[in-house]
């Protein structure tokens, strides 16, 4: 069923991007559409034709952020709900971050650097399938 599963990705790094592009394409997951800044994925978030069944998003972009994208994917009617995993490297991590990501209900974090059984785990947890976790 991961091939039916849209992904909206989203990274400035272009190495990370390529891992992740890896990491979800060993899972199965086909249908994955790259945005290569917060920029680009709102113009995608915005675009209603465009199916998007989970968010993957980098917290540190330049101009629109990670936060600013999961603001625009609650207050959009069609994609309130939709499932959205925040990247973040460590440092980032400030309770500040954490409690406004929480407010506007992102659904899980990852931190960096991370491997593929991590990502697995989250992109099961928060599209709530059961099935084969991996330690």
């Amino acid at each position: 069923f991961n091939s039916k599963i849209a992904i909206l990705r989203v990274d400035d790094d272009a190495m990370v991007r390529s891992i992740l592009t890896e990491y979800l394409a060993a899972m199965g997951f086909k249908n994955v559409r790259v945005a290569k800044d917060g920029d680009e994925a709102l113009k995608i978030v915005q675009d209603s034709a465009v199916p998007i069944d989970l968010v993957i998003s980098d917290w540190e972009m330049p101009e629109v952020t990670g936060l600013a994208l999961l603001k625009a994917v609650r207050n959009n009617p069609k994609r309130a709900h939709t499932p959205f995993i925040m990247v973040t490297s460590q440092r980032s991590m400030e309770r500040f971050k954490i409690t406004q990501a929480a407010q506007w209900k992102v659904n899980s974090y990852i931190m960096k650097p991370f491997r593929q059984n991590i990502l697995k785990n989250k992109i099961y947890d928060v599209m709530e399938w059961t099935g084969d976790r991996v330690a």
